[in-house]
């Protein structure tokens, strides 16, 4: 058999390939990378170009059909609008232009698809855009984090592809009666996931209560978007009644870039025996509560040794 050149082993068209691998990072809905940070996650871009070229042969592999470095470099340049019609983020389902990179592999492979396999596939990267090409795709990884993302993207989706979706309120609903893709599971993780998280604030929606905005900031309520969490245990110290904070550090940003410190600050009121926390910017930031010695309760300043905080925990 004999080896036909493939066209990533001659020429790209490197600057739109790098242009729109560069763009992915600024697109957040409908990427991947919002179902899951995945450090080193490979841009679809560039993958869906490697996979493309490593599988359309180089025009310079069919002297028959272009006798001529002209005639080969026309064809080449060809392939090369494909190509930078294929990297582009709104063609990614765009199905006249999928099907016209799947024509090019047919036509340099035949019938007979190669297998794509991805023995470490992260983020699953290499075998989404595989099976987007028409080509199958199988990946594998040890971390399990991983192969969840991967299940996500690449298997779960075609197996429900054009099926209804099975939650009473879009089978309610007659207006939309056919499903391409993944459109029927879409709605029912919609709609599944609503009635997960409606359940979850109706069970512990309490422990998490809106916060209430100072008058420099509008006043009234929001809603929080992050809560930070430590470990307490009680203070030894028997004029204070309650649980005390461990804490290592109370900064949440250090002072770069002209951007001042930003940290927690406690305030102690003995009065009441109750801790409030306020977010400062700028200052100094106090100390943590933790360090290699032991720990110091915040409330009074009492020293908590390590034994201490170990036989709290042991308590409960």
């Amino acid at each position: 058999m004999t080896y036909k050149k493939k066209l990533i082993e001659v020429a790209l068209p490197l600057d739109a390939i790098n242009r729109e691998s560069a763009r992915e990072k600024s697109i957040r809905h409908g990427h991947p990378s919002t179902l899951h940070l995945w450090w080193a996650r490979r841009p679809l871009a560039a993958a869906r170009a490697v996979l493309w070229s490593s599988l359309v042969d180089d025009p310079s592999a069919h002297p028959d059909k272009f006798p001529t470095e002209e005639a080969q470099e026309e064809e080449r340049q060809r392939l090369f609008r494909i190509l930078e019609e294929l990297i582009l983020w709104e063609n990614s389902n765009n199905e006249v232009v999928l099907e016209a990179a799947r024509a090019e592999i047919v036509a340099s492979c035949g019938e007979d698809l190669p297998n794509i396999l991805d023995p470490f596939c992260g983020g699953g990267t290499i075998p989404l855009e595989a099976q987007r090409l028409g080509l199958p795709a199988y990946g594998g990884d040890l971390n399990p984090v991983a192969v969840l993302i991967s299940k996500a993207m690449v298997e779960i989706p075609p197996r429900f592809a054009g099926l209804r979706p099975v939650n009473p309120e879009s089978r309610a609903n007659a207006q939309l009666r056919t499903w391409e893709r993944a459109q029927g599971l879409a709605e029912d993780i919609r709609y599944y996931g609503k009635w997960m998280r409606d359940q979850a604030f109706e069970k512990i929606g309490h422990l998490y209560p809106k916060a209430e905005l100072p008058a420099d900031q509008g006043g009234g309520e929001a809603t929080v978007i992050a809560w930070i969490w430590a470990r307490t245990v009680e203070s030894p110290d028997p004029s204070w009644d309650g649980h005390v904070p461990l804490v290592r550090s109370w900064v949440l940003r250090k002072a770069k870039r002209n951007k001042p410190v930003v940290w927690v600050e406690p305030l102690v009121d003995r009065e009441s025996q109750e801790i409030t926390y306020h977010i400062r910017e700028g200052g100094d930031p106090i100390k943590g509560t933790v360090n290699r010695r032991g720990a110091t309760c915040i409330a009074t300043g009492a020293l908590m040794s390590f034994e201490y905080v170990r036989e709290e925990a042991k308590g409960g």
